[in-house]
């Protein structure tokens, strides 16, 4: 530990050193020369240039984003995150604490290495809280409207202090994707992902959990690496603004549950005579699914009347359309036989 203050401390100085001899910090533009720079409406009335407004939104959103520094005996790894609050509540991603015995905080234009305590996470979406206290009037970045992603829009992702706010640009190439990261408790293990928002771009492990931004400067995603030299993902927005606004509130995410444990089945489905859904791989004793008669290898195809598919996988369905406590209809195939049971949905904390 005596080790990794030393080096945290000097990451502090060479950054404060940084700045006062060069006045200004620029970010590192991970792009290569556009022969045909587009124009992007922002708003109505209003048009710029692409490049300009990249260069906008990654000079606005530079302030808030910090560089997550975590001790992982005896190494340091490094990730980044955002500011959401002014008195320093930072989003970033369960990949960036994965292991970590400590987490310690660089705030842009503050020479100071702030102590940092996780909140609470969620395993489903792979979003974490981390908290800085004794601070103030902070800036922030916010949520744009998920609904209007499409693919291939432009985004720009901002990393920390550390990387110098590398930028990273790029296009958003799938929505809905599958991906796979780290498990914070259990860093052999790997945690799957069933909605994730897929680049074109490499996204490193320093810009990880930091911010990726649409053309108007609005937080679209979380930044995620892909495997090595493999282009980037983003936790999707749509996902994690209910984790982040309960854990400013309550300090602890829940989610509505069926009681049981399942895996996505997408389109390919077919090919294993399975129709697109969500497969249960376990069931919970005593639980709603359990006692209303749903069994291991059963796929589950709907809820109430709702579809259950790549584009609306279960857990985050359950989360955006339903409530602890709320009775549904679940509609199941079994054996090629399509049947449906009533059940109440209980609460739980999605952990790793």
């Amino acid at each position: 530990m005596i080790r990794a203050r030393s080096l945290l401390a000097a990451i502090g100085v060479a950054l404060l050193a940084a700045t006062v001899a060069g006045g200004v910090t620029l970010a590192i533009l991970k792009l290569q020369a556009r022969t045909n720079p587009q124009s992007v409406d922002i708003r109505s009335g209003v048009t710029i240039s692409e490049d300009s407004a990249i260069v906008q939104a990654a000079t606005r959103a530079k302030p808030a984003v910090v560089s997550i520094v975590t001790t992982q005996q005896p190494e340091l790894s490094t990730g980044s995150g955002y500011l959401v609050t002014s008195d320093g509540y930072i989003v970033t991603s369960i990949g960036v604490l994965a292991g970590a015995t400590s987490i310690t905080v660089l705030v842009p234009g503050d020479a100071r290495l702030h102590d940092a305590r996780l909140i609470d996470y969620d395993c489903d979406t792979a979003v974490a809280v981390v908290k800085i206290d004794q601070v103030s009037g902070l800036p922030t970045l916010a949520f744009g409207d998920s609904s209007a992603v499409v693919a291939g829009q432009v985004f720009v992702a901002v990393a920390g202090p550390v990387q110098g706010n590398a930028v990273t640009r790029g296009i958003i190439s799938a929505l809905h994707r599958p991906a796979s990261m780290a498990n914070p408790s259990a860093p052999d293990s790997t945690v799957q992902l069933s909605d994730t928002l897929q680049t074109d771009a490499v996204i490193d492990s320093g810009t990880g959990g930091g911010p990726v931004l649409n053309v108007g400067g609005q937080v679209i995603g979380v930044a995620m690496p892909g495997a090595t030299g493999q282009s980037g993902y983003a936790l999707n927005a749509t996902d994690i603004q209910d984790d982040v606004q309960q854990i400013l509130q309550t300090g602890r995410v829940m989610v509505p549950s069926l009681g049981a444990s399942t895996v996505d089945i997408g389109a390919l489905g077919a090919l294993k005579q399975l129709p697109e859904g969500a497969q249960i791989e376990a069931v919970t004793e005593g639980g709603p699914a359990g006692t209303a008669g749903l069994a291991i290898g059963d796929v589950i195809t709907q809820l109430d009347e709702v579809t259950v598919d790549s584009a609306h996988p279960l857990t985050l369905l359950l989360r955006s359309q339903f409530r602890v406590n709320q009775r549904v209809t679940v509609t199941y195939t079994r054996g090629g036989s399509s049947s449906q049971v009533q059940l109440a949905l209980v609460g739980r904390h999605p952990t790793c």
